[in-house]
């Protein structure tokens, strides 16, 4: 029996909505053995949530964090950062790259007179965003974030490994991974 194009084409469209559209769309984990029990790992996530679940760029969306730095980190970090996009049924790796975590958030922050600040949003919240970071927990109340999408980023869903390794010993000290989805409506 041979199927036809017509009876092909909306099967793989359902399969292909069911595989990636939004729902339960964003999710962070602890990927450390033993995670914040791990006597390596220098931060633990505890909570992430978005509204809505998913993010719609261009917008805006609501974020909630609460996480604790374990130990304090007096020394710059290795940031290896690992990224996938569904395509259809299959991961596509899109993106890695390994750099310095502190050289990484400074340039994130860096404003057009070449100083670095952090967003009012972190640093009204008391969240550090510059080396070296001090024992603690932290939390991030609902607080809401313009969303742009650089035309090379297509919409869909994602999975995003953040890695931090000590760059002289190599010991992974935290991993998080984090699965998204990005729309346009």
């Amino acid at each position: 029996m041979s199927l036809s194009v017509f009876t092909i084409v909306p099967v793989l469209a359902l399969a292909y909505v069911l595989g990636v559209c939004p729902s339960n769309a964003f999710s962070v984990n602890d990927c450390m053995s033993d995670g914040r029990y791990n006597a390596d790992n220098v931060i633990h996530v505890s909570e992430a949530s978005i509204d809505p679940s998913y993010f719609v760029a261009p917008g805006v969306v609501s974020a909630k964090v609460n996480f604790e730095i374990l130990q304090n980190v007096t020394s710059d970090l290795d940031l290896s950062v690992h990224v996938m996009k569904k395509v259809w049924w299959f991961w596509a790796t899109g993106h890695r790259s390994t750099r310095s975590l502190c050289e990484t958030l400074d340039t994130a922050f860096l404003e057009d007179d070449g100083t670095t600040n952090c967003p009012s949003e972190l640093s009204s919240a008391g969240i550090p965003c510059r080396c070296p970071f001090r024992r603690g927990r932290y939390s991030l109340p609902w607080t809401s974030f313009d969303l742009i999408k650089p035309d090379d980023v297509p919409y869909g869903k994602y999975w995003v490994e953040a890695r931090l390794t000590d760059p002289f010993t190599g010991v992974l000290k935290g991993c998080h991974n984090a699965e998204f989805y990005i729309s346009s409506y």
